[in-house]
């Protein structure tokens, strides 16, 4: 039976439920559902395009799972990343990131990043995708990726 998370936009109420991927990705999956639910800031990512992340606990830290740089719009992915393979970090990174345009492409500086694409938005995207655009212009927002119950 199939799995989901919600992703929220806390102040504008705007979310969106994704498919867990937990065939394809079991150890990503049950890590973050363990995890979960998590709260943070959403933020616009600077180098990848049309890509939204939230840094998530650093105690969250899931190994590379079928890893990828070749991401489609409404997939929901994990990144750890250790500072002393990128340039610019100050220490390791955790984060969830969710891509909503043809143009996303996870990168850091110094080129491309692969990340675990653990779920897929099924929703009508619309506004959801508005929220996204909307952080490169406003900045920061308050986010919640939570487990919707069975």
């Amino acid at each position: 039976m199939a799995r989901y998370i919600e992703l929220r936009f806390v102040n504008e109420n705007i979310a969106v439920r994704a498919r867990l991927l937990q065939e394809e990705m079991p150890r990503t999956c049950a890590e973050l559902i363990r995890a979960m639910p998590l709260e943070g800031t959403a933020i616009h990512a600077r180098y990848s395009g049309s890509e939204v992340a939230m840094l998530i606990p650093k105690t969250v830290r899931i190994e590379r799972e079928k890893a990828t740089c070749a991401v489609l719009p409404g997939e929901v992915a994990y990144v750890w990343l250790n500072r002393d393979d990128h340039y610019g970090l100050d220490d390791d990174v955790s984060e969830i990131c969710w891509f909503y345009d043809r143009d996303s492409r996870p990168q850091m500086f110094e080129g491309p990043v692969r990340v675990n694409v653990f779920a897929r938005i099924e929703d009508d995207p619309t506004e959801f995708y508005k929220a996204c655009a909307d952080t490169r212009m406003t900045g920061a927002k308050r986010f919640r990726i939570s487990l919707i119950p069975e």
